[in-house]
């Protein structure tokens, strides 16, 4: 802070060329400059460090303070998050009358009249001096930029105004930690949802759906101690991982319906015809899956000729002999005549046909299970392709919805230190021609001369 104070002036040449004091602070009067949207400690400097006092009633007063504001952080794009907060410093007693703040340009922009709803301020594109600014590792400085503006309270203080500085600091966060310690291993469960069709519908299959829920939930308590509580939104992170946690019960439902018809018996649980058609005969061609073979015996009478023929399709019997109806016939009348009663051969031949009838029936049994097995592996195949489709999409549907994915600026360009921040800055300068205008352009063009146009006061240039 500097300001001119007339009581503070007198002629070198008549005290012995003196032409500065240190005078400490609490014997000449100084601005009640506070923060108004202080948040913790005093808002008020509390080191009291002594001002340098020049002979033509120039005051410098540089303490060093450290202060916390209130800023109202939004997450909801967290951690992919651009964050903006501001610092309001004003006199606490005076009002504009009696007290002029102004901003003091340290990059070469120009203060620039501006106008908002609130009315008409003073802008300043680059609002401090960042020389000793000691870059973040978790946040860069995207902008910087102070407005002066003059209030009138209507109804309060009359045609008195109030003058305050605000600082409008915008930061975004840097995204390397949470991009590998939050967002792939998200990525990660994401994917090992999608490989839980891949697994064959057996019991292992529940296990592993069930170890990622519970990896999965584990991760999300993690993940509320690095996430900023609030109420009011859900962050990127938290709308990704409960995306996630749903595609994960999602597929733990649809596995334990796999696993159903995988285990189904064909006695109990016939398939119906539409089934049939739509998972064995059309949906296989399209996913990549081998045709079922037909079962070329599902429809076999129960006669004695066609027992010959079911057992073709297993290991040869010398017991069983394919015969026609004329042979049997001969066949009876021949033994009738050699004793044998023809209720015995009857029951016998009997027998053999409910033998045929139930290895027939149970041959079709085993067939219907297999379809149903079958299916379950058509099913799997489908929510293979259409999980893996849901997490590539929503992905890019959550990630895309960050701003910050498409904020290509580059962070303010700390310029070189010009002068101490602490110290005498004016000794050189001051002469019987002195300024206080003409001591800032000569600051200007030196600590600005390596800088091109669009770095110095990238706000104007945009």
């Amino acid at each position: 802070m500097q300001w001119f104070d007339y009581r503070l002036m007198w002629d070198p040449g008549r005290w012995g060329k003196i032409r500065k004091l240190h005078v400490p602070v609490d014997q000449i009067w100084i601005p009640d400059i506070l923060l108004y949207n202080n948040a913790d400690g005093e808002p008020h400097i509390t080191i009291m460090s002594d001002a340098i006092v020049y002979y033509n009633g120039l005051v410098v007063w540089k303490p060093p303070s450290i202060y916390k504001s209130f800023c109202s952080i939004d997450i909801e794009y967290f951690p992919y998050d651009t964050q903006t907060c501001r610092m309001k410093f004003g006199g606490w007693t005076y009002n504009g009358f009696l007290l002029d703040v102004r901003q003091l340009p340290t990059t070469g922009c120009e203060v620039v009249n501006k106008a908002d709803d609130e009315g008409e301020f003073q802008f300043l594109g680059r609002g401090m001096d960042l020389s000793g600014y000691y870059p973040s590792l978790e946040w860069d400085l995207m902008e910087l930029n102070s407005a002066r503006h003059e209030k009138i309270y209507a109804g309060c203080c009359g045609q008195d105004f109030y003058i305050d500085i605000t600082f409008k600091i915008e930061i975004r966060r840097k995204t390397l930690f949470y991009t590998v310690n939050l967002m792939i291993p998200c990525m990660m469960f994401a994917i090992l949802t999608s490989i839980v069709f891949y697994v064959p519908p057996i019991e292992h299959k529940m296990t592993f759906s069930i170890s990622i829920l519970v990896t999965l939930t584990v991760f999300y308590l993690i993940l509320i101690d690095l996430v900023p509580p609030t109420s009011l939104v859900i962050p990127l992170i938290g709308k990704y991982l409960l995306f996630t946690m749903f595609l994960v019960s999602i597929s733990i439902m649809l596995s334990v319906i796999s696993l159903n018809f995988y285990r189904r018996d064909g006695s109990s649980f016939p398939m119906p015809h539409w089934m049939k058609v739509v998972f064995i005969h059309t949906l296989p061609k399209y996913i990549c899956i081998k045709t079922a073979d037909e079962d070329d015996g599902s429809d076999r009478g129960s006669s004695i000729s066609d027992i010959g023929p079911f057992m073709d399709s297993r290991r040869p019997s010398p017991f069983f002999i394919t015969v026609n109806e004329r042979q049997l016939n001969g066949r009876l009348s021949e033994l009738k005549k050699k004793g044998m009663h023809p209720d015995l051969i009857r029951n016998m031949i009997q027998n053999v046909e409910f033998i045929a009838e139930y290895f027939s029936s149970l041959k079709k049994e085993d067939k219907i299970s297999e379809d149903w097995s079958y299916v379950a592996n058509v099913i799997d195949r489908i929510f293979l392709i259409i999980f893996s489709i849901m997490n590539v999409v929503g992905t890019w549907v959550i990630l895309l919805n960050s701003p910050a994915m498409f904020d290509n600026r580059k962070p303010l360009a700390i310029n070189s230190v010009a002068r101490p921040l602490s110290g005498d800055t004016f000794e050189h300068f001051i002469n019987e021609n002195f300024t206080q205008i003409a001591w800032w352009a000569s600051t200007i063009q030196n600590s600005t001369a390596e800088l091109s146009d669009n770095e110095l006061c990238p706000i104007m240039y945009q």
